[in-house]
């Protein structure tokens, strides 16, 4: 959820809190679990790094008619609204404490962009409020169609593979805006563990 040039220290740090505002949650309503990885996808670098500052926040790269502002996912019944999003002071993605909204990183490429990771955030599920829009991320499966709406178009994507690492691990091309254009959705799965879950599960997805 970087540029060439950033330190790759920060780069696991920005997702680390997704899972943060689940304590209590009722773990009985998740759906079945899926298998973890389904899909290919080309060569991505792997950053392993202690949790340390995260990158500054580089400003969007483009009119803000164009950033993303909705999210629609017709196999899971989603349609939830985007908003801009930085990092906290402990370097995890700010995404909204609403998990029926997500959060695209400034950071991040814009929908229609040529290169870069279009990045999209958003918390599973909450004490507060239950499942979110992304409950169901980690059933989503190859094939389905992620719709983006940013400005006044529409950008289509097919998902390609489906993902979930450990925290502490995550691929560098997540941050990256010099990469080939991708769409990545993410949110917390895995064990729930000490208040927070430990995995992010992440669904690519690439430009119809």
């Amino acid at each position: 959820m970087s540029q060439p040039g950033r330190r790759a220290a920060g780069w696991t740090t920005l997702v680390a809190g997704l899972g943060a505002l689940a304590a209590g949650v009722v773990l009985l309503l998740r759906p079945p679990a899926a298998p973890a990885d389904v899909g290919s996808l080309p060569p991505l670098p792997v950053v392993v790094a202690p949790r340390t500052a995260a990158p500054s926040d580089p400003a969007p790269a483009a009119p803000a008619r164009w950033t993303p502002a909705r999210v629609a996912i017709d196999r899971l019944r989603v349609a939830a609204p985007v908003d801009p999003v930085g990092t906290t002071r402990a370097g995890a993605l700010d995404v909204p404490g609403d998990p029926d909204r997500l959060g695209w990183w400034i950071g991040s490429a814009l929908p229609g962009d040529r290169r870069g990771t279009v990045l999209i955030a958003g918390h599973v599920d909450t004490a507060e409020d239950g499942a979110g829009a992304l409950y169901r991320l980690e059933t989503l499966p190859v094939g389905a169609r992620i719709v983006v709406r940013a400005g006044d178009r529409d950008v289509a994507y097919r998902v390609t593979a489906r993902r979930s690492y450990a925290k502490s691990r995550l691929p560098a091309a997540l941050f990256r805006r010099d990469t080939g254009p991708l769409l990545a959705l993410v949110t917390c799965g895995g064990a729930f563990r000490d208040g927070a879950y430990d995995h992010n599960v992440v669904v690519y997805a690439t430009p119809l």
